[in-house]
């Protein structure tokens, strides 16, 4: 016991030190950091006021994305989207709403159109993308449907016709995004949607809005997120990933409000300083005795209003007299103002004044401040809140350098083998697996108690570890992921960069889990809280590149390419868990009102990262959609089989689990 006592201390001893280290050479790289911020921006400005100059007729993209980062010829990221409606197939309708109800949507207040580069195709001059506006324009290379001799009737000859088309390029002299109707006999039809990813980043296209979905019965704002549609139902729904997530990440609140409520103070203070001194404002100022108060409170609202003006170029000198003279505030009134402020009569009136308002306005104060005592308390508690989250940001700071090191570094450095797998050489092919029933999942859930995102995880990892064994990749303990948590109601917002969104965790799939779904699953469970209780600071750091371009404004474009491509070697997998609210298992409905029976969603695997997953739960049910490379062996489809094939032993071992405890108990 001794001997334990003292290793777990020597643990924290070291851990504390690292910390420490970590944090020391954040702040002195802090300097290293803003040079390089700097040296970009600058580089990136001027490098695209060159490329302008040289190639005047293309529009440049100014920001830098990950995923522009790792874009290649070879291998370009396009997210792809497969629905299938049931209804009518009409693709005279689909081209006509298309072409009138996004291509040549116009916004009405700017008149402008609201998605331009929907007509633009892609280039890229010296590693920057740029969009060509294309002339010749037409929703016939953008919106085709399969002729209905080539009907297919099941899902295994629907998923060899989406290979077969994403094998098939769109023309690079087009802009990148088309969707393909393929019919399904006469009742249903299957939607394939590509588009790149800048299309969405950089004009803000949902895709909801070219697949021309119906926004969600609960009126949903664009981009609003699904918890606060919910909330009156999120009690029903405790293992909820948006539950889960919250304990990675407490998003402040009460600074925000004490923030609010300072601003508006303070902007009452000007505007009330305004109002009572500023000469054009009242007139009336010069026949009070000038003093130091009254020509300071003068000369502040004149700097202010020079700094604010925009008519004219000339320096700020000449900005600041122009408005001492339009306010007729010359030397003589500055000296009057020091005189007068200097005068002994002026203090003894002052001090007869202060001793007077004491006497008279204090008990008053008191019965006011007895009245407002509940507004007190409020700000009180507001302030003491919001001292507590600032403590807690500190500490989030502190730790950040630690994590980041200790998730994106250390690994390199030495360690056991990580397993290779091959990565992407471009090709891609894309199979899914047949609808399960939610049920299902929720019996295990009634019987373990297990979260159920924790289930439909350590059901992936089985079916991942059983592939990987057939394949003759050795993965010792664990393979490693960047998994992606979204609702299904933003789903379709993922790459927009105008939308907040959840950000990423480095989450480890275990891979020793000897075939035993229990076991698996509380290694799927700690494997999740150790990354939910450890990687704060990388949240939050994918949260801020995915919205803001943060960490790509750093490092010049070469460099960021170089490090992405290094650090994908430690993530070979990327997983998407698109949930389901239990209470909310509505489909949705295009604008003309057919039904979506089913969504698949994949996102592009680029740089070494071999393999994309996504976990749906869309209309009560679930399925597992992958994309790999073309050249995979054993195809991706086994991942699927044996996925759909563990489900079986895991609702058994959940049931002989629960029985274990009931007779425990």
């Amino acid at each position: 016991m001794t001997l334990e006592h003292g290793h777990e201390h020597g643990h924290h001893r070291q851990n504390y030190v690292f910390t420490w280290i970590s944090f020391v050479l954040a702040v002195v790289s802090t300097p290293v950091l803003c040079m390089c911020y700097l040296t970009t921006s600058i580089g990136r400005f001027i490098l695209l006021r060159f490329l302008k100059k040289t190639y005047p007729d293309l529009e440049f993209i100014k920001s830098v994305s990950i995923r522009s980062a790792m874009d290649t010829p070879d291998n370009t990221g396009y997210v792809v989207v497969l629905l299938k409606v049931i209804g009518d197939f009409d693709i005279n309708l689909m081209k006509h709403t298309i072409q009138t109800d996004i291509v040549e949507k116009y916004d009405r207040v700017s008149g402008r159109l609201c998605y331009p580069h929907l007509r633009c195709s892609l280039t890229k001059k010296w590693m920057r993308y740029a969009w060509i506006k294309t002339s010749t324009f037409s929703i016939d290379n953008h919106v085709i449907g399969l002729p209905e001799t080539k009907s297919v009737p099941d899902e295994d000859h629907i998923m060899q016709h989406v290979n077969d088309i994403l094998a098939s390029l769109i023309p690079p002299e087009l802009p990148q995004w088309q969707i393909t109707m393929i019919p399904v006999g006469e009742d249903s039809f299957y939607l394939l949607v590509r588009i790149h990813h800048l299309y969405s980043s950089e004009d803000g296209i949902g895709l909801s809005d070219l697949l021309l979905l119906k926004p969600d019965d609960g009126g949903l704002k664009h981009g609003e997120t699904a918890s606060v549609s919910s909330s009156s139902g999120q009690h029903a729904d405790a293992d909820s990933i948006q539950n889960i997530l919250s304990t990675v990440y407490q998003a402040p609140t009460a600074l925000p409000r004490l923030s609010e409520h300072l601003s508006e103070i303070c902007a009452n203070t000007w505007n009330e300083l305004v109002s009572t001194y500023d000469p054009l404002e009242n007139p009336k100022v010069f026949r009070r005795r000038p003093n130091i108060f009254i020509f300071g409170t003068m000369l502040v609202i004149v700097t202010a209003s020079a700094a604010r003006d925009k008519t004219t170029r000339r320096n700020f000198a000449h900005k600041l007299k122009r408005e001492m003279s339009r306010r007729d505030i010359r030397f003589r009134y500055m000296c009057e103002s020091v005189v007068n402020t200097f005068h002994p009569v002026l203090w003894v009136s002052f001090t007869w004044w202060l001793l007077v308002k004491c006497i008279l306005r204090l008990p008053i104060t008191m019965l006011l401040m007895v009245k407002n005592t509940s507004t007190y308390v409020y700000w009180t508690y507001v302030l003491l809140y919001s001292v507590s989250e600032l403590i807690y940001l500190a500490r989030l700071i502190y730790y950040a350098p630690s994590t980041v090191i200790r998730e994106l570094v250390l690994p390199f450095l030495g360690g056991p083998d990580r397993g290779t797998m091959r990565a992407p050489e471009g090709s891609k092919c894309v199979c899914w697996s047949r609808p399960i029933d939610l049920d299902l999942v929720n019996t295990i859930h009634d019987n373990t108690g297990a979260a159920t995102c924790e289930i439909q995880l350590s059901m992936l990892a089985a079916a991942l570890q059983e592939y990987f064994a057939v394949a003759g990749l050795r993965f010792p303990k664990n393979v490693m992921t960047t998994t992606r948590f979204v609702s299904k109601a933003n789903l379709f917002q993922l790459n927009n960069r105008h939308v907040v969104t959840n950000g990423l965790l480095a989450l480890p799939l275990p891979m020793d889990t000897d075939r035993d779904p229990m076991y698996s699953l509380h290694q799927m469970q700690e494997c999740l809280q150790e990354a939910i209780g450890n990687q704060t600071a990388l949240y939050i750091a994918s949260m801020w590149q995915i919205d803001h371009s943060l960490a790509t404004s750093f490092l010049p474009s070469p460099m960021v390419s170089y490090g992405l491509h290094f650090l994908s070697k430690k993530f070979p997998l990327t997983v998407t868990y698109v949930e389901e609210h239990k209470l909310d298992r509505k489909r949705r409905m295009l604008l003309w009102g057919q039904e979506v029976d089913a969504i698949l969603y994949w996102r592009p695997p680029q740089s070494n990262v071999c393999m994309s997953l996504s976990i749906i739960n869309y209309g009560g049910h679930l399925r597992l959609a992958v994309m790999a490379d073309a050249n995979m062996t054993p195809s991706c489809k086994e991942i699927v089989s044996r996925y759909e094939g563990n489900i079986p032993e895991f609702i058994t071992a959940a049931e002989n689990y629960a029985k274990i405890v009931n007779t425990s108990d």
